[in-house]
């Protein structure tokens, strides 16, 4: 009996205690739920960004396009309706699921004798109703 007492205590001494406390557990499942929770907003905020990005492309794209066409045409076929004013046209476009308001303005003799001045301007409303515009511009001479 002498002996077997003495491997009892051995072992109680050596005692190598396996698994975690409740304390332990609570302590990780919070660093853990931090760490998580610090990473979904970053997610969301990435998402948002990526989205907001594609849709500046999508209205440079629309401007470019508008430009280049107005460009093709060349000094004289950008149309001018009066001699007191700029010439004027408004509308919409869409890509990528969003709707696209277009604005292209033409100044005669802007900024200098025999040239043009165009200007295009994009805009649209982003999810959280935020308006947002891209605007491009080009001068041509005559």
């Amino acid at each position: 009996m002498g002996s077997l007492r003495k491997e009892f205590r051995r072992e109680n001494k050596s005692g190598s205690q396996t698994g975690f406390t409740l304390i332990e557990l609570l302590v990780t499942m919070l660093i853990l739920t931090i760490g998580l929770l610090g990473t979904a907003g970053l997610t969301t905020g990435v998402i948002r960004g990526n989205f907001f990005a594609k849709n500046i492309t999508s209205a440079t794209a629309i401007a470019e396009t508008q430009l280049e066409a107005i460009q093709r045409a060349g000094y004289t076929g950008a149309v001018i309706n009066n001699t007191t004013g700029p010439f004027y046209s408004s509308d919409t476009a869409s890509m990528g699921g969003v709707n696209f308001g277009r604005t292209t303005v033409i100044d005669n003799d802007t900024p200098a004798t025999n040239m043009k001045q165009v200007k295009v301007k994009i805009t649209w409303n982003e999810a959280n109703n935020a308006a947002r515009s891209v605007t491009l511009q080009t001068i041509l001479a005559q």
